[in-house]
């Protein structure tokens, strides 16, 4: 009998390991089922020819569970839009800011409550409020009463070329390119009294800190600030804090640190190529990535928020993710709230539950990145078409984006 001991247990292990291995299999074939349905319903969307190109990811704190591109990055060549392109992802890009203020802050460099003044190299001083100081923390929950006057739009978008082909469409005020001159010498301009840039509705008559008034300006200096606080350029900040740390390999500030030949074009519709361009205020929108390594910051917030981030402390990371307004500076008609560089969203493109992250527009390009803290289910979209031009790509973002909440919680 006693013999037959270690035979019995060795007959149970090898049911199990079987069994194991039927139920993974199992698991694998849905999960391919799930997956090529997904790819289908994305495939009839491409294929109505609105969106030039585009691509889809769903992730959870363990990683990517869908990630697909679909479409074209160049429509002249043919050149597939796939996982791996890279474009800007407008002011999805600000979510690094939050990050790096509160790396900075772990560094001993500053304090989000500090003015910020104390760091500039020249004086920000709103001219209707010249006694209230402006804080970090203003700029970074879009309090700080600076705005996004015409000035700024005018000057901000530089093109990579001065003369463009008949087919290539150029916005009129895009600015050639020897128009670029460094971040700290555009902002002087801006929002100094003798700056040759500078206007009275740069700022709003409101108090700083009274009222939240979504600003780019106002995000785009808060890069100075951490550049100053670290003496430290901000792209080269981040990459070492923030995209080396997460291996986010193929994403940066300019060409020059991703791989060009995998760059997409942008379109105004179909039909429409742009001309490509840069920012000044490249902070604020002008991040090259692709959803393949936008993902990895995504699931770094997911993980974050559930308290097992690797950028920042637990402590830093609560403080990330806390709403920071109050009932009386969020704006009448909306119901949403602002953290860090960060919206807390009830109904970004149609959801109808809560979402942190962000969303972003630029000439070109429409993006989101979300996750729902209930269900831990993070998604992120990327498109290479504006909006502007065809009002069938608004509706076509929510289709899809329904979608990879449909599918995510069958993938989750």
């Amino acid at each position: 009998m006693k013999n037959l001991i270690p035979l019995i247990l060795i007959f149970a292990l090898a049911i199990s390991c079987k069994q194991r291995q039927i139920s993974e299999n199992n698991q694998s074939k849905e999960y391919s089922v799930i997956k090529d349905s997904l790819t289908s319903d994305l495939d009839k969307i491409k294929d109505k020819k609105n969106i030039v190109g585009f691509s889809a990811s769903i992730v959870n704190e363990n990683g990517i569970l869908y990630n697909q591109g679909f479409g074209y990055s160049n429509l002249e060549t043919q050149t597939k839009y796939t996982k791996n392109t890279i474009q800007n992802i407008a002011s999805i890009s600000k979510t690094l800011i939050g990050i790096s203020l509160f790396k900075a802050q772990e560094m001993g460099k500053l304090d989000l409550d500090d003015p910020i003044n104390e760091y500039l190299p020249f004086k920000v001083i709103n001219p209707n409020h010249p006694n209230i100081p402006i804080t970090i923390r203003h700029l970074s929950t879009h309090t700080s009463t600076i705005m996004d006057a015409d000035n700024f739009w005018e000057n901000t978008y530089i093109l990579k070329k001065s003369d463009h082909p008949k087919n290539v469409s150029v916005f009129g005020y895009m600015k050639p390119p020897d128009s670029k001159i460094p971040l700290a010498d555009f902002l002087k301009s801006l929002l100094t009294e003798k700056g040759q840039l500078y206007v009275s509705e740069n700022f709003s008559k409101l108090k700083p800190g009274e009222k939240f008034s979504y600003s780019n300006l106002g995000a785009t200096l808060c890069a100075l600030v951490i550049e100053s606080a670290t003496e430290t350029s901000y792209d080269k900040f981040t990459q070492e804090n923030i995209l080396n740390s997460l291996k986010m390999d193929n994403s940066g500030w300019s060409i020059k640190t991703v791989d060009s030949t995998n760059i997409s074009k942008l379109y105004g519709n179909y039909e429409s190529v742009l001309a490509d361009y840069s920012l000044l205020s490249y902070p604020d929108g002008g991040l090259l990535t692709s959803s393949s390594d936008l993902s990895k910051l995504l699931t770094e917030f997911i993980k974050g928020y559930n308290g097992n981030g690797t950028l920042l402390s637990k402590e830093n990371y609560k403080r990330l993710f806390e709403k920071q307004l109050a009932e009386q500076q969020i704006p009448v008609g909306t119901d949403d709230n602002f953290g860090i560089f960060l919206d807390f969203s009830k109904g970004f493109m149609g959801d109808d539950f809560k979402t942190i992250g962000h969303s972003g527009g630029d000439p070109g390009v429409v993006a989101g990145m979300f996750f729902s803290p209930e269900t831990g289910l993070g998604r992120i979209l990327i498109l290479n078409t504006d909006s502007d031009f065809d009002d069938r790509i608004i509706p076509q973002f929510k289709e899809i984006w329904s979608n990879l909440n449909t599918y995510g919680s069958k993938f989750n």
